[in-house]
């Protein structure tokens, strides 16, 4: 072995270079290097992180520039963009258009992280249990998850809201409770395939418990996939929630959301198209960057594309 590895060194510069490996990368830092050159993928991450920090920080802004998103000044309503005291105009009570998009960020955004990540838990478990078992769960589960897709979720989703005027919270159950079939699928279809692997079996000729095999060996195994699927969940948590506030069954007013700002500005579109506009514009901005990520994210965890 030493001999062969002076014979290494020895060699011109030229002919060494055949002998040199360079380490391969692990699947993380492969989806990292594809990220880092993928343009569109990036913009969306900013974007994305530049809506979540304004929202955020939305009481703050607010106190900063003096702005109040419930404070009504009725002889200032329909204020223009960039008014005094006002950067992006007032609605038709006279308060603060972009306060209330500040806030409405918050709920929208708060609501659609919370219901998403709510809903891959619950995907996520009843997938692995069904994948991993088989048999007459697996068959009980996939009914139950096929009966309840063969509902229109809007439908369904305006007939709860209707019954229940939900809140913030009660509204994130909802749509997690709605929201899990998707994720159960492509986890069930994955826990059958790696159930069967080397490693699951080794462990448990171990002795590892049925729980600790699906959780630390079976599920780690799909966090590319997860996250891909987290990303598309967040861009139509976004746009469900949107539709079931413009519609008047999500959210209702004051608090601002920004579906019912959408809805509460077309009465007033011709005179402020601001109120209208606006809103609008976030919501597209916003969906339009989790898909764009979500599409990102994908092609990056895909063994397929060469780098």
């Amino acid at each position: 072995m030493k001999a062969k590895s002076r014979n290494i060194r020895a060699l011109a510069p030229e002919n060494r270079e055949e002998y040199e490996f360079t380490p391969s990368l692990t699947m993380w830092q492969r989806a990292l290097k594809r990220i880092s050159r993928d343009r569109p993928t990036l913009g969306a991450i900013v974007t994305l992180l530049i809506l979540a920090a304004f929202s955020i920080l939305a009481p703050v802004i607010s106190d900063a520039l003096q702005i109040d998103p419930n404070t009504q000044d009725l002889r200032n309503n329909y204020a223009e963009l960039f008014a005094i005291g006002h950067p992006l105009g007032t609605d038709e009570l006279g308060r603060d258009h972009l306060s209330r998009l500040l806030y409405g960020g918050q709920i929208s955004l708060g609501i659609a992280f919370a219901a998403a990540f709510l809903s891959l838990g619950i995907g996520v478990a009843v997938g692995a249990f069904a994948g991993f078992y088989g048999g007459i769960a697996d068959d009980s589960i996939i009914w139950f998850v096929t009966t309840l897709t063969s509902i229109p979720s809007l439908f369904l989703l305006i007939l709860i809201s209707a019954l229940l005027s939900p809140r913030p919270t009660t509204l994130v159950i909802i749509l997690s409770i709605l929201g899990w079939t998707g994720t159960t699928r492509l986890v069930r279809s994955e826990a059958y395939a790696i159930r069967e692997q080397e490693f699951v079996i080794a462990a448990r000729a171990l002795g590892a418990s049925n729980l600790r095999i699906m959780f630390l060996h079976i599920v780690p195994n799909m966090f590319s996939l997860l996250i891909v699927d987290l990303s598309f969940s967040l861009g139509s948590l976004i746009l469900t929630e949107s539709a079931l506030s413009f519609l008047g069954f999500g959210i209702r007013a004051p608090t601002p959301t920004w579906g019912n700002m959408l809805n509460g500005g077309l009465d007033y579109a011709r005179r402020a198209p601001h109120l209208v506009f606006l809103p609008g514009l976030l919501i597209t901005l916003t969906v339009f960057c989790f898909f764009l990520l979500g599409d990102g994210l994908r092609d990056a965890f895909d063994p397929k594309i060469a780098d």
